[in-house]
């Protein structure tokens, strides 16, 4: 009963700032790296002599492998837990990111795209260890606030990242530091991880570490394989209220990229200078930086989740509008695409926890989740390039139209998850945190009240993983096609 005593208490907030502040560091190096590559389209397409669908190639390199990778580690997340996957993976993000800055050495853009891959092997499953991470030590209080302030760091080094690459290019003499500094941060972050997994198998209590379901399976005496490295079972066993999510999206992280990836190349054509072109693309995450925590504590405060998804679309398109066929300053537009970028992804990290309510099986619902964004980004990267290559003095029209395409679709689905909240969902995604628990404590039934039923339906399965099944195989074909 101690033990039962202990587990009821809250975690204190020094071990909470403490955790935080190791996790959201776990990949700094690789953000680095991801923010340097806009900057860089041009000098890239000079100094290695490839296409702009060799770049979106090279760009969605990471996203490629891990159309398929992150299913697989989010299930091996949920079973053996978080901490010795996340070494595995700061390490080969490490290699990769060494791999990626010795390939500017040769001059080789396939092995560039390669140390990307490599890179890739472990972004993914990092971001699903962070968010499990994040979820056991903030709980549903605090996430929104907690994801809030990760993506403001991210943001901040992808801020960074950005302005100096021209910079360190043009007062090195040579664009190859500009890949050789988020090594030495990758290498940072991988020490970083381990003084994590020290500080919590030292000095956390254990009933205040997160346990892994295959911990849990040994501690309950079940009588399964415990040698197994993870549960097919998680995989179908997600409901329906979470699986609406990616089953929908499909296409929208790419829909997302159409202007952001290549900001500053569209800038430039403009007529401003790379380097100015580099500071006004990443100057625009100065909006994220401050507003991330706002947004994530509006969320936990007020909540309508759903409401953001559906006004996220409108800042997308507002921005390639402006940028594309207007004449007005290009700030102006990076502004709207900062704000669509701000409240685009956090809604839904947040709703994904709530909506499937079962800390085993979150690593496996926030891989499908992965799965499909980096498919969709995959597949839309490349025909980004195909239809840049195919326009007139290589212009970004065409480019433009589709993601403003994508997006309205994106606004007419998040006015469907708006309704669906209200009818089938019990508003979970509306109230606000505090409504929304003094709710739950009030239902004597869980599994029939519809703020907290969570139901597998075996056609939402089916319908899910098949149209996953569709987008890996669209996103490898194009992929290897301008890879080889």
């Amino acid at each position: 009963m101690e033990v039962d005593d202990d587990s009821l208490k809250p975690i204190p907030w020094t071990y909470k700032w403490i955790a935080l502040a190791c996790v959201i560091a776990f990949p700094i190096g690789s953000n680095w790296t991801n923010a340097s590559l806009g900057p860089l389209k041009n000098t890239l397409r000079n100094e290695l002599g490839i296409t702009n669908a060799q770049f979106g190639v090279i760009s969605s390199a990471d996203s490629f492998v891990n159309s398929i990778f992150p299913i697989i580690g989010g299930m091996t997340l949920d079973w053996w837990g978080p901490n010795r996957i996340t070494i595995c993976c700061t390490t080969v993000i490490f290699v990769g990111a060494s791999v990626a800055a010795a390939a500017v050495h040769l001059e080789t853009w396939r092995m560039l795209a390669a140390g990307h891959v490599l890179m890739g092997f472990g972004v993914a499953i990092l971001d699903q260890a962070q968010q499990k991470f994040v979820y056991h030590w903030f709980g549903a209080s605090g996430l929104a606030f907690a994801f809030g302030l990760e993506n403001a760091i991210s943001s901040t080094v992808g801020m960074v990242a950005g302005m100096v690459a021209i910079p360190i290019r043009d007062r090195t003499g040579w664009y190859g530091w500009t890949f050789w500094i988020p090594a030495i941060f990758c290498g940072i972050s991988m020490i970083i991880n381990i003084v994590y997994v020290v500080f919590e198998r030292v000095f956390i209590p254990k009933h205040l570490r997160l346990t892994s379901a295959r911990a849990k399976a040994l501690a309950e005496n079940h009588k399964l394989n415990v040698k197994r490295i993870f549960s097919w079972r998680s995989l179908l066993g997600l409901p329906w209220q979470y699986l609406m999510l990616p089953g929908t999206q499909i296409l929208q992280s790419g829909g997302a990229n159409g202007f952001g990836v290549s900001a500053a190349d569209i800038i430039r054509m403009k007529g401003y200078s790379e380097e100015t072109a580099g500071f006004m693309s990443t100057g625009q995450r100065v909006l994220r930086i401050v507003g991330s925590p706002i947004i994530g504590w509006l969320i936990d405060r007020y909540g309508h989740r759903f409401h953001y998804v559906a006004l996220a679309p409108l800042f997308y398109i507002i921005a390639n509008s402006l940028i594309g066929f207007t004449n007005v300053h290009p700030l102006v537009a990076l502004v709207f695409q900062s704000m669509a970028g701000l409240i685009n992804g956090m809604p839904l990290n947040v709703c994904i926890p709530l909506l499937v309510a079962d800390q085993d099986k979150l690593g496996t619902a926030f891989g499908i989740w992965r799965a499909f964004n980096n498919s969709g980004g995959t597949i839309m990267e490349v025909a980004y390039g195909v239809l840049q290559d195919g326009t007139k003095d290589m212009g970004y029209d065409k480019v433009l139209k589709v993601s403003t395409a994508i997006k309205a679709w994106g606004f007419v689905l998040g006015c469907c998850y708006i309704v669906l909240d209200h009818k089938k969902l019990g508003r979970g995604m509306t109230l606000t945190r505090q409504k929304r628990e003094e709710l739950e404590a009030e239902i004597e039934d869980p599994n029939s009240h519809p703020l907290t039923k969570r139901d597998v339906k075996k056609p939402w399965t089916i319908y899910t993983l098949s149209i996953l099944v569709a987008m890996i195989a669209t996103a490898w074909t194009l992929f290897l096609k301008y890879l080889i």
